[in-house]
C-alpha cells in the first residue's frame, strides 16, 4: 500500500515556534510534513546555503528535501 505524504509551506509569522537552534535569517523556507492520515509528522528547514534539516535540528543536514522527508518518514515509522 502506499503512503501519501504532503509538503506544505509554513507561514513565516509561525517559524519562530517551530525553529530549535535556528535563526530566522539563516532559513530560506520552513516546510511542514504531512502523513497519509493528515497530522503533521514533523518539520524541514531548508537552510540560505540550501541544506534542509528535519524538526529545526542542525546537528544533521541532508542534501536534498527528497532526503529529509525520507529520513524523517523512517523516524516516524
Amino acid at each position: 500500500m502506499d503512503e501519501t505524504i504532503k509538503i506544505r509551506s509554513v507561514d513565516r509569522s509561525e517559524w519562530s515556534t517551530l525553529l530549535q537552534g535556528f535563526q530566522p535569517d539563516n532559513v530560506k523556507q520552513l516546510l511542514a510534513v504531512y502523513g497519509p492520515d493528515g497530522l503533521v509528522i514533523g518539520s524541514i528547514c531548508e537552510s540560505m546555503d540550501e541544506k534542509y534539516y528535519i524538526n529545526g535540528q542542525p546537528n544533521v543536514n541532508y542534501a536534498s528535501l527528497q532526503a529529509a522527508a525520507g529520513a524523517l518518514i523512517k523516524g516516524k515509522s
